[in-house]
């Protein structure tokens, strides 16, 4: 796991670094390598010439750049809408800000160790959920196994499945007997993944928008839904991330 520091104040900067090699002495299980940075533009250039992060701790309260303004640069950038951020504050004022950028939780400065060990064992729970969970389909050429975490969305088409991944690429099942909601059941035990209507399930986790009758998703590829599907999709979708993220 890749972590990102950035905070402008040196000492509480010095604090959470501390904080991460106990951290990271404790957490046999997991591999943790982490970067620091004193200014937010150097962890944007950083993250725009291709080095991405698993979890980016920030401080909100910065100089040319605050925390919330470099958490939405993040998520713009390839990579950063799967990446969980954790920001460090010395005021409750800015929780609702930093919601929208979906923020994986809220510290208030001092940082407990408490506190803040307590978050990373639920980011490192749910890296690791993401990283176990595969799809085993079935295609004419034989099977593929596929992680939840590429798929976008999946559609019903003349009774094959098609499943759009964050890639690009799109694979066909073979034909399915049953119906569409028996043959995506699996995926559907997942939170991320929602049933619209009788033939599209989509992977709420890569959306970053929802119309009036359409998707977008992080890639920029859209689907189109009708309204009242849009609507009952559009309340799931942020309840989803008050519980994921909030």
């Amino acid at each position: 796991m890749k972590i990102a520091v950035c905070d402008d104040d040196e000492i509480c900067r010095t604090q959470v670094v501390e904080i991460i090699e106990d951290y990271k002495e404790e957490c046999h299980g997991t591999k943790i390598t982490f970067n620091v940075f004193s200014d937010p533009k150097s962890l944007l250039n950083s993250v725009r010439e291709g080095k991405k992060y698993d979890v980016y701790i920030l401080d909100i309260v910065m100089n040319e750049i605050n925390g919330i303004q470099l958490g939405q640069s993040i998520r713009a950038e390839k990579g950063g809408a799967d990446s969980k951020i954790i920001y460090l504050t010395n005021s409750k004022e800015y929780a609702l800000d930093a919601f929208k950028v979906r923020a994986f939780d809220y510290l208030l400065k001092p940082v407990e160790k408490e506190s803040f060990c307590k978050a990373m064992d639920e980011v490192v729970n749910l890296i690791h959920i993401k990283q176990d969970k595969n799809a085993i389909i079935k295609t004419r050429d034989g099977n593929a196994r596929i992680s939840f975490d590429r798929i976008l969305y999946v559609e019903l088409s003349n009774r094959n499945l098609i499943y759009h991944l964050t890639d690009g690429v799109q694979i066909k099942s073979t034909t399915i007997r049953g119906s569409f909601t028996e043959a995506i059941s699996e995926l559907i035990e997942d939170s991320r993944f929602v049933q619209c209507g009788a033939s599209v399930l989509v992977n709420l986790y890569h959306i970053t928008s929802i119309e009036n009758e359409g998707v977008i998703f992080r890639t920029s590829e859209r689907i189109y839904l009708n309204k009242k599907l849009c609507r009952e999709l559009r309340g799931t979708w942020n309840n989803f991330w008050i519980l994921q993220e909030g």
